[in-house]
């Protein structure tokens, strides 16, 4: 396997940046919860905030992009390592995959991250 170094940075970097994405979703997630129970513990009416929760729900979506985007690069980057003899599995990323699908909306291929 040539170029070890160079895949094993590779691997940890993907795999930092596919753990942070997720970090950003969760702490975007946690702003909605903690905005509705606001709401409703302020005894305010439903449309109050409704657009400004409309723009984070927005972004949450946008990150869900982002994910899927980062997740179809790894495998090809994957693909890219097998190619060109780039060694990065010693690394031991430990992290379950699923079976590629195919997103009905995106047409993406979503792995588990």
């Amino acid at each position: 396997m040539r170029n070890m170094n160079v895949g094993v940075k590779v691997a940890r970097q993907v795999r930092t940046a596919e753990h942070a994405i997720d970090q950003a979703m969760i702490e975007v997630s946690k702003l909605i919860q903690t905005a509705l129970e606001g709401r409703v513990e302020a005894r305010l009416a439903a449309e109050v905030g409704q657009a400004a929760l409309e723009d984070i729900v927005t972004g949450l979506n946008r990150l869900a992009t982002v994910r899927a985007a980062v997740a179809a690069g790894h495998a090809g980057l994957s693909m890219v390592a097998d190619d060109h003899a780039i060694g990065w599995r010693l690394e031991g990323m430990g992290e379950d995959k699923s079976k590629p699908q195919a997103s009905a909306s995106s047409g993406v291929l979503h792995l588990a991250a």
